[in-house]
C-alpha cells in the first residue's frame, strides 16, 4: 500500500511543478496598461454599430441632406456621441432638391448632447453654385446656431483663383462664406 502512495506522489509531483510554472507564466502576462483596461470597459464600447450607412434627412418631403459613411459607432454614457471613424460624405440640398454643397472628411464625430458635429482630416467642401472647393484640416457644425466654422488654415480654389486663410465661417447652408485673414489670392492665365 505504501508503494502505491509513493508511486502516486512521485507522478503527481511533476504535475504540481508544471502547474506552478503555468501559474507564474500567466501571472507575469498580466498587464496594468490603462489603455488595455479601458478597451475592456463597457462604457468605452459602442452600443450600436452600423456598416455602410446611407442616411437621408428630409423635412416636409424635401431632402435636406444625404450622409454616407462606411461605419457609424454610437456611444452612450455621460457624454453621448456618434463617431464616423472611417470617414463621411455629406451632400446638402437646396429647395429644388438639387445638391448645392458637399462635405467629405476622413473622420467625424457628433457630440449628441451639444448638437455639434466636427469633421477632421482632409476636409473638402465643394460649393456647386459658386464652383469653390475649400480644403481644411477640421470644421465644426453647430446645429443649434446653424453655423459652420473652422479656426484652422484653409485653402479655397475656384478655377484659376486660389485663396488662403486662417479660418472659415458660414451658415449651415454654406451661404455667405467668410475666409478670415485672406491672402495669397493668385490668378493666372494658361498659355494658348
Amino acid at each position: 500500500m505504501n508503494t502505491i502512495k509513493n508511486i502516486i506522489r512521485q507522478t503527481c509531483l511533476p504535475l504540481q511543478v508544471v502547474g506552478m510554472f503555468v501559474f507564474i507564466f500567466f501571472m507575469s502576462a498580466c498587464s496594468n496598461d490603462i489603455k488595455e483596461i479601458q478597451f475592456f470597459d463597457p462604457s468605452n464600447q459602442p452600443v450600436q454599430v452600423v456598416k455602410n450607412a446611407h442616411i437621408v434627412q428630409s423635412k416636409g418631403g424635401d431632402i435636406q441632406l444625404k450622409l454616407d459613411a462606411p461605419s457609424i459607432q454610437k456611444f452612450d454614457g455621460e457624454e453621448p456621441k456618434t463617431e464616423y471613424p472611417d470617414g463621411v460624405f455629406v451632400q446638402f440640398f437646396n429647395s429644388q432638391n438639387e445638391v448645392s454643397t458637399s462635405l467629405s472628411a476622413k473622420y467625424a464625430i457628433s457630440y449628441d448632447a451639444q448638437n455639434i458635429m466636427e469633421a477632421r482630416n482632409d476636409v473638402v467642401i465643394i460649393d456647386y453654385g459658386s464652383g469653390d472647393t475649400t480644403y481644411m484640416e477640421s470644421i465644426v457644425w453647430n446645429k443649434d446656431e446653424k453655423r459652420i466654422y473652422s479656426n484652422k488654415p484653409i485653402k479655397s480654389v475656384n478655377g484659376t483663383r486660389i485663396t488662403y486663410g486662417d479660418g472659415f465661417e458660414s451658415d449651415d447652408k454654406f451661404k455667405n462664406p467668410k475666409i478670415f485673414n485672406q491672402r495669397g489670392t493668385l490668378e493666372w492665365k494658361e498659355d494658348e
